[in-house]
C-alpha cells in the first residue's frame, strides 16, 4: 500500500510539473522552428519639429498565449495587452525628437502563458 501511495504522489507531481513546463517548452520550440513567430515592425511619422509618432506593428503566430505584452522606449511604456494566435496589433508612442539618443533601446516584456516572464532588450535601433 505504501508503494502505491508513493507511485500515486509521483504521478501527480509529474503531471503538475509537465503541465507547468509545457507552455514554455512549446513556446521555445515554436520560436526555434518559426523565426517570424513574433513579427515586430517599427516605423515612425514626423508630427512636427519636436515630436515623432513611433509605430509598432506586432503579429503573433504562436499557439501559446502571451500576456501583459508591453514595450518600453525612453522611459515611456506602451501596453499592447494579450497576444493569441494570429493576432495583428498596431500601437504607437509619441516621442520628443530632442530627447532621442543615437541608438535608443527598446525593451519588450511579456508573460508566456501568464506564468513565465520574458524580457527582450533590442539595442541599436536607429532613429533614422
Amino acid at each position: 500500500m505504501n508503494t502505491l501511495l508513493k507511485l500515486g504522489i509521483g504521478l501527480i507531481a509529474f503531471l503538475v510539473l509537465s503541465s507547468l513546463l509545457s507552455p514554455v517548452v512549446i513556446f521555445v520550440y515554436e520560436l526555434m522552428s518559426k523565426p517570424d513567430l513574433i513579427d515586430l515592425k517599427t516605423s515612425y511619422e514626423q508630427l512636427n519639429e519636436t515630436s515623432i509618432k513611433l509605430i509598432f506593428s506586432v503579429t503573433y503566430k504562436g499557439t501559446v498565449p502571451l500576456s501583459n505584452v508591453k514595450f518600453e522606449v525612453l522611459n515611456k511604456t506602451l501596453y499592447v495587452g494579450d497576444l493569441v494566435r494570429n493576432t495583428n496589433l498596431t500601437k504607437y508612442l509619441i516621442l520628443n525628437v530632442n530627447s532621442l539618443p543615437e541608438s535608443p533601446e527598446v525593451v519588450m516584456s511579456l508573460k508566456i502563458a501568464g506564468i513565465y516572464d520574458l524580457e527582450l532588450r533590442i539595442r541599436g535601433v536607429s532613429n533614422e
